[in-house]
């Protein structure tokens, strides 16, 4: 997923809400920067908070395995604070150029590359549609899976259409979009949009068909061809297990009703 404001990411990630994170080093500077600029702790309670952090969110903490990290984070946090990008704004002639490869999965990574591009632009001061990227993850937001070669290949195969060109500072990390515009804006990307860019892609390709938004979370998913969903598939197992308790909070009201005696034991 893309991040749009990174304090409400951040202050989920330290309330347990954002499960997305598992590398350590990157909870550290998500936890560090969040004390830091929303808490303003200072950098002795900041250690502290995030160590007591760790040892209930993280499996397997190890203080003495990560004070010096933390302590790097927490010396760096006052550099680096935090973006709020309003939306992701996605014009007409560039979506129209995505659907020219004639290639679902190159159009889908294409399409992950331009946000990805205009949301770096605003949150790390890229120019010229220069994107920072990791394959992995780039398919994985993507919802292509292939083998590692054929993710390569896709992306050459892109390039060779001449919509990305490499850095003229060689660097497998990055790449350049080549075809940012700013014609008429057809979509208008949000913090939940961008949890699920490869549905919005397809819901705009599709014309709207096959792809509707969960009425509970409002987070983008595909929709049934035989039985229409009303929620996403976590919001559904929520759902679920709350009927589940309501079901079983009337039975016991119920039981409670026929036996008044038990109420004054």
């Amino acid at each position: 997923m893309l991040i749009l404001n990174e304090e409400k990411y951040a202050k989920d990630l330290y309330d347990g809400k954002n499960q997305d994170v598992k590398s350590i080093m990157a909870k550290i500077r998500y936890v560090t920067r969040y004390l830091v600029h929303s808490e303003h702790k200072n950098n002795d309670d900041t250690y502290k908070e995030t160590v007591k952090w760790l040892k209930i969110r993280h499996n397997n903490f190890d203080e003495s395995s990560y004070s010096s990290v933390i302590s790097d984070a927490i010396k760096s946090a006052p550099k680096y604070p935090f973006y709020i990008i309003d939306n992701i704004k996605i014009t007409r002639s560039e979506l129209e150029i995505i659907s020219s490869l004639d290639n679902l999965r190159a159009e889908k990574i294409l399409f992950i590359l331009l946000c990805m591009a205009k949301q770096q632009s605003m949150s790390n001061g890229f120019t010229d549609g220069l994107v920072k990227y990791s394959i992995t993850e780039l398919c994985k937001m993507a919802r292509v899976s292939v083998p590692a070669d054929d993710r390569e290949y896709i992306l050459y195969e892109i390039v060779q259409r001449g919509l990305l060109g490499y850095p003229k500072k060689n660097n497998t990390q990055c790449l350049i979009v080549n075809f940012i515009n700013t014609d008429e804006v057809v979509l208008e990307l949000d913090e939940v949009d961008c949890q699920e860019l490869a549905y919005v892609y397809l819901n705009w390709k599709n014309d709207g068909k096959g792809y509707t938004k969960c009425q509970r979370c409002n987070r983008w998913m595909k929709q049934s061809k035989t039985k229409p969903r009303k929620y996403c598939e976590e919001c559904a197992r929520e759902s679920h297990l709350e009927s589940k308790r309501l079901s079983e909070q009337r039975r016991r009201d119920k039981i409670r009703g026929q036996n008044p005696t038990q109420q004054n034991d």
